[in-house]
């Protein structure tokens, strides 16, 4: 035995010492029968000339075979070879030295005839192959694989066969490319005859079918498909319909480009046989923990009839949309979200998505912030642009520039003392600065199809100072403030009344005015406490906790001719009347009037504490009720505000309830419409009129119908029953009641229910349906019901609105995998036709 070890040593020594490779061969089933001995190996290695520069490691469970006649090493039974990021296992390996080829077959099954068990499976770095029969060229580094799998980063690719041309591009015969995990009997699949495949980038196949189910779907002359997560350059799949009102189109046809990992843009294009073309673009850019942004462009173009049809309709609409997140350093950040368009009818065009339709206003943004660490300061600068789609007229702000000095206790020793101290600590000081450009284009209709743009310009800057005293008190929370507003202009107004013609006349004088006016006061609050323990059930106590707040407040009548804020003309009646200086200004003028006011808050608290077990209690909120109240002793009637209540509590995780209401002392007169200086209470003997009044009762649920069983710790499992079932409910459910009685001639009531809910009929079936109901008009507004269902490798989406102006549905069916998400087959029946998504 120690003689045929040595000899067994020797024979591997020459073997590969002297191995080269060239070419292929081919082993066949006779050349298995030919060998007669067989020596056990477990592990062994070499390191070859010619090609070969690194280690070669092989094992086998059986047997290792040497061939000296045709130069042929054969391993059997789980062998395995590694050769730099190359490995391979198979049944049988065999490695030629002749052609520098390496062969790898599975093992014919003892118990089935024509069966195959460990078929060959091959990874060279990351990628994996598997088949029939794999080679593998030493020399070359070219490898092929009959009857083979590959993988790519989403699903995997099969074909009859596989061939390695080098690290960058293989080739596939016949080739199947699909998602589905069922590799046996996949949901579906692309066929193509030769495939181009780039690893980590795309493959490229001619003449392409896609099947379902077995069925062919489609066939396009070729198709690139992508072998990476994450973006990729490609054609967009454009859609194809036909439009009651423009014809039959392509829609969505475009390219997608990723430029680099920082940046991506996309191109879509739209078609109408009847007079119509779109186009939209998407630039997109992100560099992380930096900034992050977009670009959006669309265009609209519609051109129907002749140029002398009464009935001709010419149409050009636009949007320009940007957005910009960058936080420049931890205490500067910029933030834009901006929208520019043509006019609403852009939306009509070009969309079904209901938050789009229903939008009156489109609003942009930008603003740079910035603070300064370890002080009170703050800056922000803003542009602002209100556009309303339905009257077109635009507000703008541009700019708009705020400044903030939080308040600051400038005398205090001690940054963190909250008591204690020298009196003059306790004194402390806010201050803000305001300026605004503000600028105004308005649409007046004077006919039908004339409109008058009237535009106006105006800025303003306004300061204000806010000055305090807080001592620090055992029972009383003492705190008097002083509050003085400036206002600066370049415009102000005139008026004079012509009584002549009855015409009141508005003119815009240019120059600097400026305002001033104050209000100071004092306000006090304090806490009370009670404590009771009813001794009923395992309530361990209730704690009632009241806050009464009392504020005084004065403030001159800056409507007085000394301040020079007011003016005065004569109407028709022959009244005199007064009005502001600044009132078409930004941040208006002086208050008018006096006030010398009492304003009386009272905060209600209600606690529980329930005890659990002998270590544990719960505590929680019952009820909170706020009222209040003021009364103006300067005022020369209606002295007394409304009584305004509000409360909310919550039953248990069930139910919130809030709600609040409105209460006038005073009479409403019918014939002026408004409330007199009278008291109800001295001519109808009630005490007040409710003048507004709402409640909102709002609750959300989770619960399950199952056949499953729970565990102490609420975790469900698989029951005895035959048939084993669980859908999961969830779902929202909000009523809300408001009435508003300030001109009881006039109410106004609204009663609404609204909810949702989602379930789960099986683990791949899930649905939603959403609706409200108007208890006044009776009627149901916005029902929205969607069903999903998961088809393994696609997904299926059904969104249904029964009613409406919108009313329609839209179903379809597509690829899961994010990267063929383009690939979809829809159906729908809005009258709106392809503009969109629901």
């Amino acid at each position: 035995m120690r003689y045929f070890k040595l000899i067994y040593y020797i024979f591997f020594l020459i073997f590969f010492n002297n191995i080269s490779y060239s070419q292929t061969d081919t082993l066949t089933t006779d050349t298995l029968s030919t060998i007669a001995d067989s020596v056990n190996t477990s592990l062994d290695s070499l390191k070859a000339s010619s090609d070969i520069d690194a280690i070669i490691n092989y094992s086998a469970s059986d047997s290792a075979v040497f061939d000296l006649k045709n130069n042929k090493l054969y391993l059997y039974d789980n062998a395995e070879v590694t050769y730099k990021d190359l490995k391979i296992n198979s049944g049988i390996i065999i490695i030629d030295r002749e052609t520098q080829v390496m062969e790898a077959i599975g093992l014919p099954d003892t118990v089935t005839q024509g069966e195959f068990t460990q078929l060959p499976l091959m990874f060279e770095g990351e990628t994996k192959y598997e088949g029939s029969i794999i080679k593998y060229n030493f020399k070359t580094q070219q490898g092929t694989a009959s009857m083979g799998y590959t993988e790519a980063d989403m699903g995997y690719y099969y074909g009859e066969k596989i061939k390695k041309v080098n690290d960058e591009v293989f080739f596939i015969k016949n080739g199947v490319y699909t998602t589905s995990t069922n590799r046996e009997d996949p949901e579906y699949y692309f066929t193509s005859p030769k495939m181009k495949v780039i690893p980590d980038d795309k493959i490229i196949a001619q003449s392409v079918f896609l099947y379902i189910e077995g069925v062919p779907v489609f066939w396009i002359p070729f198709a690139v498909f992508p072998d990476r997560g994450g973006r990729s350059s490609g054609i967009i799949p454009p859609t194809w319909g036909d439009d009651a009102t423009y014809g039959q189109y392509i829609s969505k046809f475009g390219y997608f480009w990723a430029i680099n990992d920082y940046m991506d843009i996309n191109g879509l294009l739209s078609y109408f046989t009847k007079g119509r073309i779109d186009v939209s673009s998407r630039f997109r850019y992100a560099l992380k923990y930096n900034f992050y942004g977009s670009v959006d462009a669309g265009y609209s173009r519609i051109r129907q009839g002749e140029d002398n049809d009464p009935d001709r309709l010419s149409s050009d609409q636009w949007l320009l949309g940007f957005i910009h997140d960058q936080t420049i350093d931890p205490s500067t950040r910029v933030s834009a979200n901006m929208t520019f368009v043509s006019g609403r009818q852009y939306y009509d065009n070009s969309t079904n998505n209901l938050n789009e339709l229903l939008q009156q206003n489109i609003v942009s943004n930008f603003t740079l912030s910035k603070f300064w660490e370890g002080t009170p300061f703050s800056l922000t600068v803003n542009y602002n642009r209100d556009q309303n789609l339905i009257t077109n007229n635009v507000r703008e702000l541009l700019p708009s520039v705020s400044f903030t000095n939080t308040e600051t206790f400038p005398f205090r020793k001690n940054l963190n003392s909250l008591s204690g101290g020298d009196f003059y600590e306790f004194f402390s000081y806010s201050y803000n600065a305001s300026f605004i450009n503000r600028r105004l284009k308005l649409n007046i209709p004077l006919t039908p199809d004339i409109d008058s743009t009237v535009r106006d310009n105006r800025l303003g800057a306004q300061q204000i100072v806010n000055l305090n005293y807080a001592p620090p008190s055992s029972y009383f929370n003492f705190r008097p403030f002083f509050n003085y507003t400036e206002l600066w202009y370049n415009k102000s107004i005139t008026k004079s009344f012509n009584p002549a013609d009855s015409v009141l006349t508005t003119n815009t004088i240019e120059g600097f005015k400026r305002a001033g006016f104050f209000r100071t006061g004092v306000s006090v609050n304090t806490n009370f406490i009670g404590i009771f323990t009813p001794k009923i059930f395992n309530v361990t106590g209730i704690r009632h906790t009241i806050t009464p707040s009392l504020t005084y407040s004065y403030r001159p009548d800056f409507s007085n001719p000394s301040y020079g804020y007011y003016g005065t003309y004569i109407n028709a009646q022959g009244q005199t009347v007064k009005y502001s200086f600044f009132e078409s200004e930004i941040f208006g003028g002086a208050p008018f009037g006096e006030e010398q006011a009492i304003s009386l808050s009272l905060y209600n608290l209600f606690e529980m504490k329930t005890r659990v077990n002998d270590t544990t209690e719960n505590r929680f909120k019952l009820i909170d009720i706020t009222a209040s109240v003021g009364y103006n002793f300067a005022a020369d009637s209606l002295k007394f505000s409304e009584i305004r209540t509000d409360f909310r509590t919550e039953i248990g995780s069930i139910l919130n309830i809030a709600g609040g209401a409105s209460f006038n002392l005073y009479k409403f007169d019918p014939n002026s419409q408004q409330r007199v200086n009278t008291f109800l209470f001295n001519t109808d003997g009630n005490w007040f009129d409710v003048t507004s009044f709402n409640i909102n009762l709002a609750t959300s649920y989770n619960f399950d119908f199952t056949s499953r069983k729970k565990t102490s710790n609420d975790s469900l499992v698989q029951s005895d029953s035959d048939v084993d079932y669980y859908m999961p409910f969830s779902g929202t459910l909000n009523y809300n009641y408001s009435e508003n009685k300030f001109n009881p001639l006039f109410p106004f009531r609204s009663s609404n229910l609204s909810g949702g809910l989602q379930f789960n009929l099986t683990k791949n079936w899930r649905f939603t349906v959403a609706a409200s109901y108007d208890f006044l008009n009776r009627q149901i507004g916005a029902p929205y019901i969607t069903a999903y269902r998961d088809l393994n490798s696609w997904e299926a989406n059904f969104n249904w609105y029964p009613t409406g102006f919108y009313k329609g549905f839209r179903f379809e069916i597509r690829i899961k995998a994010p990267e063929l998400h383009d690939i979809k087959i829809t159906k729908q029946t809005s009258t709106r036709g392809v503009f969109g998504d629901f």
